[in-house]
């Protein structure tokens, strides 16, 4: 018999927890530096810019510490992946802001894309299923290291 091992710092739990903590201090030093406008460490951010590392944060952590790691690099992955591919495009701006909501500089776009591909390559294709053997009634524990054993 094997269990699903929810404690376990897999792969996609840290880079989830990494993403987190990353964009919540990016979310924080933004609205206490540059609420409306300016720059954090090269980023160009606002309002709307702040409160979205800041959401991103707060789910990367949350995810990590619920099991839903795997699929919040999934989609946030994605997500980042086409803001960044997004703001690559000149025709995509309005007055100066991504899609009329957010200012971005160059420096957002590589953020964005390095983000977008790391996640959801750790999200897709890393599969980091942990597995434990359960102790049987003799004391002894079986099965972590069989190859077939599913959750």
């Amino acid at each position: 018999m094997v269990e699903r091992a929810t404690s376990a710092w897999t792969t996609n739990r840290i880079v989830a927890m990494v993403i987190g903590v990353v964009f919540l201090i990016l979310g924080i030093l933004g609205l206490i530096i540059a609420t409306t406008h300016g720059y954090i460490l090269g980023l160009q951010v606002d309002l709307v810019h702040n409160l979205f590392h800041l959401l991103t944060g707060i789910l990367g952590i949350a995810a990590a510490m619920t099991g839903w790691s795997r699929r919040f690099n999934q989609v946030f992955g994605i997500i980042y992946l086409l803001l960044g591919l997004a703001g690559l495009i000149p025709a995509l701006y309005f007055g100066h802001r991504l899609l009329g909501l957010m200012q971005v500089n160059t420096a957002d776009n590589v953020l964005h894309l390095v983000v977008g591909v790391v996640a959801t390559g750790v999200g897709f294709f890393v599969h980091d299923d942990v597995t434990r053997g359960v102790t049987d009634t003799r004391g002894t524990t079986g099965g972590s290291e069989d190859p077939m054993a599913r959750p």
